[in-house]
């Protein structure tokens, strides 16, 4: 299987690498002897980490606090359940009073496992990379891994999450990310969706949801050391195309 380009990119570059960067070289190892380690969506909800803490993880809705548009939610009883109850108060401003609620997440999110890559956007025939941000290193770490057949890396990935049962609404691909201008009212979440300021991230994502709220270490059953290399966030740089072939640090 592949997953083409993101529409967003199409016209400046035809294709991407992808990149995972770790914070120790054990984890780096791990990733290329095909063991991926999936965090929870909690942990990035929770986590005070600049670049991987994110406080709307797993939300299924929020509401904007600085700009909420007339919108309000309250827990209510309904016909003697007690309901989220989400109004619009737009055609009727004078009745508007802020909810108690700014953020849902559903229960079954508390169990949705995650792991993100770092996309690298590129042009062959133009021999273009789209640029590496410096604070990926700084904030996921020095220790990379350099995916270069992304095709074979998604089989095998999508082979190991078929042999687990208790593993339901998998799912591949980029996250989006929202404009500054749309960041207002009520907001539907969902895992593949960020605020502005994480756009410089690329993230392309790895999700899936079972039955425990811990972490999972997914033993794809094959090593990726055939199509995948290390790479230290301090030479991103030295990665560059010429003549239609890639070159990229080889270590000892």
């Amino acid at each position: 299987m592949d997953i083409g380009i993101s529409e967003q990119f199409k016209g400046r570059y035809d294709g991407y690498m992808l990149l995972k960067f770790t914070s120790c070289q054990e984890f780096q190892q791990d990733f290329l002897d095909g063991k991926l380690f999936f965090n929870t969506a909690d942990f990035f909800a929770q986590c005070d980490n600049l670049g991987r803490g994110d406080e709307n993880e797993g939300n299924t809705f929020l509401i904007e606090h600085n700009n909420p548009d007339f919108m309000s939610a309250n827990l209510e009883s309904v016909d003697g359940k007690m309901m989220i109850v989400v109004r619009d108060y737009t055609n009727n401003p004078e009745n508007y009073k802020p909810g108690t609620i700014e953020n849902f997440s559903r229960g079954e999110n508390r169990c949705r496992k995650i792991i993100s890559l770092y996309t690298a956007y590129v042009n062959v025939s133009k021999e273009i990379i789209s640029p590496f941000p410096a604070k990926m290193g700084e904030e996921f770490g020095e220790y990379g891994v350099l995916v270069l057949d992304r095709k074979k890396f998604f089989e095998r990935v999508c082979n190991a999450l078929r042999q687990h049962s208790e593993i339901s609404k998998a799912q591949l691909g980029f996250v989006d990310y929202m404009k500054s201008e749309d960041v207002h009212g009520f907001i539907e979440w969902n895992p593949f969706l960020k605020m502005p300021q994480y756009e410089y991230q690329n993230e392309f994502r790895i999700s899936f949801i079972n039955d425990t709220q811990k972490p999972l270490k997914l033993d794809l059953g094959v090593s990726l050391r055939d199509i995948a290399f290390p790479i230290k966030a301090s030479d991103l740089g030295e990665i560059f195309f010429k003549d239609n072939l890639l070159y990229y640090p080889l270590y000892k």
